[in-house]
């Protein structure tokens, strides 16, 4: 019988890392949880959520009950841009989901775009010559 927490009670949540408006943004969602669950920490220049899950089902037919009860805590490590700014982090839960943001940080690039080389986009092949075996 499979847990509420997956195979292997393990159980990590998923986590949507975005800019907008000048805004760096994570959100994680933690469903059935509560902001005193969770703890969000700047570490090193990475975003660190970290909590506990408690969770309990019950199911009652006829006369028989059943109750299930799952507890695991969890850790999730964000690496942040160089040079954002974690001082001014600012976190928010509301419906299961926790918000963290703070100002973007100027953009920096370091990278190049690699021009693609080839044919006309066709999928002409050249085949190679065959030699004679002698």
């Amino acid at each position: 019988m499979e847990s509420m927490w997956g195979k292997g009670g393990a159980w990590s949540p998923a986590i949507d890392v975005f800019e907008r408006d000048g805004k760096l943004t994570v959100h994680a969602d933690l469903p059935g949880m509560n902001k005193d669950d969770v703890k969000v920490e700047v570490v090193d220049n990475q975003l660190v959520i970290h909590g506990e899950r408690r969770q309990q089902h019950e199911e009652h037919e006829g006369e028989s009950w059943r109750s299930e009860r799952s507890y695991g805590s969890f850790y999730r490590s964000i690496p942040l841009p160089e040079n954002a700014k974690m001082d001014e982090a600012r976190a928010e839960f509301k419906n299961g989901v926790l918000e963290v943001t703070m100002p973007a940080p100027a953009e920096q690039r370091r990278g190049r775009q690699v021009p693609i080389e080839g044919g006309s986009g066709s999928q002409e092949r050249k085949e190679a010559p065959m030699s004679k075996a002698s």
